[in-house]
């Protein structure tokens, strides 16, 4: 059995080499990294098994190096250790995706018992990391155009319905650009208090407002020359957008309060689930700004639109859930592939994680139904009904099931056609022209 990797991120030279010592006379390989740009360096190499992260480096932070890793290849258990002070954070990052945290100085034989039974777990290596742009013919050429773009320092507006990934397709266009080591900063423009929002995103001044006790570095120099992520630009208040249009246009801005011009050399991708074009027609969107920021664009699909994503994705998020819970990942029943390629999914790629952890966690652990994936009952797709189209031809209806078979029947057959043609009771190569007509790929 290959002995599991674990990739140790820690600055103190003393702590490194006897964590890196121990653990390997314990039976693990260790790739020591000593900065968040060496471990970002080695995780475009390696694949760790378990990650082991100091929150705090010199050239930047442990979250960092988990969600740019989490965002390329999933969900893999990360640990951190910190100092006392830093056990909110800590918390919160338990919170969003990592395993656990240890506090400095810690109990090296509890932690080496927790990295053993990490690495007994079936989850860390039964389920291989999935591409979110690999799923579907649909997603392969969102990501040759993030790709293309991701080199050309021009703005991008990534468009689409809610939980569909734009912030999944903006840290890829950061991650695969020149960028990739600079600062990647979110921001939620709709989130945005109304009052702070100017502060927030400009910064300000030592009493520039009632409560400005001193300076402080917005948004815009936070993300220095890296990449700037404005989701829901759409809601973003006029007064602002007047601001932002000034810095694309200039790339220069003042602190509120402040008179001193300031220079951003950063990238701003913005993205919506609104339609700017109809908020520009009624005021509430300045026609300037739009043209501004709208110079590269892409329209992620809605999850209905990537049936042939779907049975992988099942597995992926299936794996995730069941690694964060300690379980093994249970088999997923055909019955649930079935469901899932009629759902209309509504919450897009979010709902879809959302439903396989409660199914994950309230299941019987060995496997995924139907039933536990839609205790409710599934939803058909606006405009359709539980025979095809509501204004479909009986050929929509018919093509509309025939794709669902075919996908179902290579998710059965691990994405092979000859098995799924046997199980379809067809010949390969009417399987083959069916597959071209409908647009889906599998494995030769």
């Amino acid at each position: 059995m290959t002995q599991p990797l674990i990739l140790l991120v820690e600055d103190d030279a003393t702590l490194g080499a006897s964590l890196s010592q121990r653990l390997e006379l314990e039976g693990f390989r260790v790739s020591w990294a000593r900065t968040a740009g060496e471990a970002l360096a080695s995780l475009s190499r390696i694949e760790p098994a378990i990650i082991l992260s100091d929150i705090r480096l010199p050239d930047g932070d442990g979250e960092t190096v988990m969600r740019r890793h989490f965002d390329r290849l999933g969900l893999v258990p990360t640990i951190f250790m910190t100092a006392f002070g830093d056990i909110d954070q800590a918390v919160r990052l338990v919170r969003e995706g990592a395993l656990d945290y240890v506090t400095k100085p810690f109990d090296l034989d509890r932690l080496v018992d927790t990295l053993r039974d990490l690495a007994s777990r079936s989850a860390i290596t039964g389920e291989p990391h999935s591409d979110p742009f690999a799923t579907s013919a649909a997603m392969r050429r969102i990501g040759e155009t993030l790709s293309r773009a991701a080199g050309i320092d021009l703005p991008v507006l990534l468009l689409g319905e809610t939980g569909t990934g734009k912030e999944v397709a903006a840290r890829h266009l950061h991650r695969t650009g020149p960028r990739a080591a600079l600062p990647f900063v979110p921001v939620n423009c709709g989130a945005l208090p109304g009052e702070l929002a100017d502060s927030m995103i400009f910064g300000h001044e030592r009493g520039s407002f009632t409560g400005a006790v001193g300076q402080h570095r917005g948004f815009l120099e936070e993300t220095d020359a890296g990449t700037l992520f404005l989701d829901e630009i759409g809601d973003l208040p006029l007064s602002l957008q007047v601001k932002l249009l000034r810095v694309l246009e200039t790339r220069e801005f003042r602190r509120l309060g402040g008179s001193e011009m300031r220079t951003f050399s950063g990238r701003i991708v913005c993205a919506t689930n609104r339609n700017l074009e109809a908020l520009v027609a009624d005021g509430s969107f300045r026609e300037d700004l739009w043209f501004r920021i709208n110079v590269i664009s892409c329209t992620l699909p809605p999850l209905r639109e990537r049936a042939d994503g779907i049975p992988d994705m099942l597995r992926s998020f299936t794996a995730a859930a069941a690694m964060r819970m300690g379980r093994p990942a249970p088999t997923i029943d055909a019955s649930a592939v079935e469901a899932a390629l009629a759902h209309g999914w509504p919450g897009n790629i979010r709902e879809m994680i959302n439903r396989v952890d409660r199914a994950v966690a309230l299941g019987n652990g060995s496997t995924l139904s139907e039933r536990d994936l839609f205790p409710d009952g599934i939803s058909k797709p606006a405009g359709s009904s539980e025979t095809g189209p509501a204004n479909g031809t009986l050929s929509d209806i018919r093509e509309a099931a025939e794709r669902r078979h075919i996908v179902a029947a290579l998710a059965r057959t691990g994405n092979s056609p000859k098995e799924a043609a046997y199980l379809l009771g067809v010949s390969r190569t009417t399987l083959w022209e069916k597959m071209r007509r409908y647009g889906i790929e599998a494995d030769d």
